[in-house]
């Protein structure tokens, strides 16, 4: 067993059955999954959408406190919603917002950072968007930003990420008949 696993078992009311947990998770989570995680047998640092799944469906249980117990940032129980002012954003800008959030989250987490722009610029290949220029453009001059307002580490990443992509960019191109 886990503290998580021990976690979720005492939330599960009176009576219910391990079916029952199932069927009020609402297909979010599949049945194997589930008796794994009851059992003890899930990873460390379970997905988001796990716990998300587990606090919406089990009375009682908060993903704040299902956050503290797998070791994550807490954070807060509801999502961030952004101004309306976030609206004029543009394509880079947004870009660039969600690498900032999601490099801030993970500076929290002492498992390690993981590479945010890569994770992003990968998440933009699968849906098969490449970086315009204008993109491109706005991401260079958020990374002047960032260098001057002395946040290195994130820029150079961007830096980096931004070099590949266009690497990347160019190889697809010249490969192409």
């Amino acid at each position: 067993m886990s503290k998580l696993s021990d976690y979720l078992t005492a939330h599960i009311p009176a009576g219910w059955s391990k079916a029952q947990v199932v069927e009020a998770l609402e297909g979010k989570i599949d049945r194997a999954t589930v008796y794994r995680y009851l059992a003890g047998q899930h990873p460390q640092r379970p997905a988001e959408t796990i716990l998300e799944a587990f606090a919406t469906s089990l009375p009682g249980v908060s993903l704040t406190e299902l956050r503290r117990i797998v070791g994550t940032p807490i954070g807060e129980e509801t999502p961030w919603i952004p101004t309306k002012e976030a609206n004029r954003l543009n394509h880079a800008q947004r870009m660039a917002l969600d690498a900032f959030i999601r490099a801030t989250v993970n500076a929290e987490d002492d498992t390690g950072t993981v590479d945010v722009i890569e994770v992003l610029l990968a998440e933009r290949q699968q849906h098969s968007q490449e970086l315009g220029t204008e993109t491109r453009a706005g991401l260079k001059q958020y990374v002047e930003r960032l260098y001057a307002s002395g946040k290195d580490g994130l820029a150079d990443r961007l830096a980096a990420s931004l070099a590949m992509s266009s690497a990347s960019h160019t190889a697809k191109r010249s490969s192409k008949p």
